[in-house]
């Protein structure tokens, strides 16, 4: 008995933790081994978070160079880039804008414009309310001669639901915005929930993504075109994706 104990201190005191003879790990090695694991895993993690942020803003940023090109194929035909959401006051609503309609093209028929996507027809007392004009400017008499810009894919546009005249569609980015509220203020003291585009009780609504335009008034950064820009909410960071820089805005929280 005596010689057990002796010889299982024996093997406490030189940290063997494997078989005797020395053809395990010790104590020393294993915390070692855990600690690379550690920093591995710690790595990899951060190279996927990297690779998923990319992911999203590549993503994005095809989208808006898509509907760039659109603009430019839409100024060369009608002599003119599409009339952004400008009411009688001034103001301008680049959130819900009538993007879908210009760039699809639409037919006039029983009063109202309807897509060449389909949906809705929206009559006048529509527009005036959504996007403060009187109608689509890219429209026909007959489905033959309207005139489309852009190719969508269902996944490209969603409805303004809860519109108390009509379903209208918007142009939406393809990374929604999360169902929680951001949390924290930016460098101006501005909340960050606040950049969300569309605040609403309707969770569609809170995540929907549109994208924002404005063609008319001096606080455009490109004051002979368009400004065209959408807010990508990635881990409690904005990354606004415009076409008046070549890299996107970082607005972080402030810690």
């Amino acid at each position: 008995m005596r010689l057990l104990q002796k010889n299982l201190k024996d093997e406490f005191v030189l940290g063997r933790v494997g078989r005797r003879g020395g053809g395990g790990f010790t104590l020393i090695e294993l915390l070692v081994v855990i600690s690379i694991i550690g920093v591995l895993a710690s790595l990899t993690v951060g190279i996927a978070t990297v690779a998923s942020t990319k992911k999203k803003l590549t993503a994005t940023q095809g989208k808006l160079r898509e509907i760039e090109l659109a603009l430019e194929s839409y100024k060369a035909a009608v002599g003119g880039f599409p009339p952004d959401a400008k009411f009688a006051n001034g103001a301008v609503n680049t959130v819900t804008n009538q993007l879908f309609y210009e760039l699809t093209g639409t037919v006039y028929r029983n009063g109202g414009f309807v897509s060449n996507q389909g949906g809705d027809a929206l009559n006048r007392q529509v527009c005036r309310s959504v996007f403060g004009v009187d109608g689509i400017q890219n429209t026909s008499r007959n489905s033959s001669q309207a005139r489309s810009f852009l190719e969508l894919a269902g996944s490209d546009f969603e409805p303004l639901i809860g519109n108390k005249f009509a379903e209208v569609n918007l142009l939406i980015a393809p990374v929604k915005w999360p169902a929680s509220a951001l949390s924290g203020f930016d460098s101006r003291g501005r909340a960050m929930e606040d950049y969300r585009p569309i605040k609403s009780q309707q969770l569609a609504l809170r995540q929907l993504n549109p994208i924002q335009y404005r063609s008319s008034g001096r606080e455009r950064f490109n004051t002979s075109s368009f400004d065209l820009w959408v807010d990508v909410p990635i881990r409690n960071k904005i990354y606004r994706v415009n076409n008046w820089s070549q890299k996107e805005k970082v607005i972080s929280p402030v810690k």
